[in-house]
Formats: C-alpha cells, structure tokens, sequence
C-alpha cells in the first residue's frame, strides 16, 4: 500500500496546485496596492506611514504602475475554477512571463531608488529587493509553474454529472 503524500500534489479538480510561493511572490510584488490600502484604514493622523515605504509621491505611482498587470493575474486565479470564466486562461498561461516582467522591473526601480548608504540609514530596505530576486529565480528554475499555468479546469453541466453518476 502506497502512503498518502504529506504534500498533495493535485487539488480537488484534479489540477496541479497553485504553490504557495506564487501567493508569497505576489503579495511581495503587489506590497505598492497593500501599503495603499492599509494607508487608507488608518486615521488621518498617521497617514504619513506611506512617505516611510515610499519618501516621494512619484515613486509610490510608478510602483503601482508596474505592479498593476498583477491585477489581472488575480482576476485569473479566482476564476481558476471548474464554474470560473475560461477568458481568463489566455491571461493564466502567459501569467508567468507576466510575473518575470513585473519582478525585473520592479527589482530595478527598487535598486535604483535605494539611498546610497542603505545599510547604515535603512537596513530593512534591503530585504525588499534581495526578496524579489530570490522570486525571480523561482520564476526561471520552478519546473512545476510550468505545469500549473498550463491547465485549467473544465466547466462541467449537471446534467452530464447526473448521467455520470447514474
């Protein structure tokens, strides 16, 4: 008797799992969104705490430009389901590619906006950029991302389950 895996490798639709260091890559690469919202849920008085993640208003716009195509690829994965929208495959499967991209340009810009004594003024500005290197070299090694971006679930009818399972 085969013993059952501690990881399972395929979840209820019979698709390869999204890995939970996709969800870990996104958050990092969406932090410009998230540090918006959490500026806007607190009070008026401490909502300078944006000006400590982003000094000038300027670089705080372009990071969301760059992270914005990452909307669209969690559009893609809540309709990543057997009742979802099959438009959204066309932007699943090029969601890696999607991913490199937003992570190599905003690694550069993250770089280039660094001060240049970061290590004695601001040490835990480092974390951000070393962080998204590591992702992007998950992006070019992971051998499974290849295989989750390349399904999709098939939409099924109740009839044709109630004649299945008759």
């Amino acid at each position: 008797m085969k013993p059952y895996p501690v990881f399972p490798v395929l979840d209820d639709h019979g698709l390869h799992k999204v890995p939970m260091r996709l969800y870990w890559l996104l958050l990092l690469l969406l932090r410009p969104f998230i540090s918006w919202v959490l500026v806007l849920t607190l009070p008026k008085e401490q909502r300078d705490l944006l000006a400590y993640v982003y000094p000038l208003q300027q670089d705080f716009i372009i990071a969301c430009i760059v992270a914005s195509p990452l909307l669209l690829l969690l559009a893609a994965i809540s309709q990543r389901k057997p009742k979802g929208q099959p438009v959204w495959f066309k932007v699943w499967r090029h969601s890696r590619i999607i991913l490199l991209l937003v992570a190599l340009t905003d690694l550069v810009l993250t770089l280039s906006h660094l001060p240049e004594q970061v290590m004695l003024d601001a040490p835990w500005r480092i974390v951000a950029p070393i962080a998204i290197f590591i992702g992007v070299l998950w992006l070019l090694r992971s051998r499974t991302l290849g295989l989750v971006f390349a399904e999709w679930p098939v939409a099924t009818d109740k009839k044709s389950e109630k004649s299945a399972n008759k």
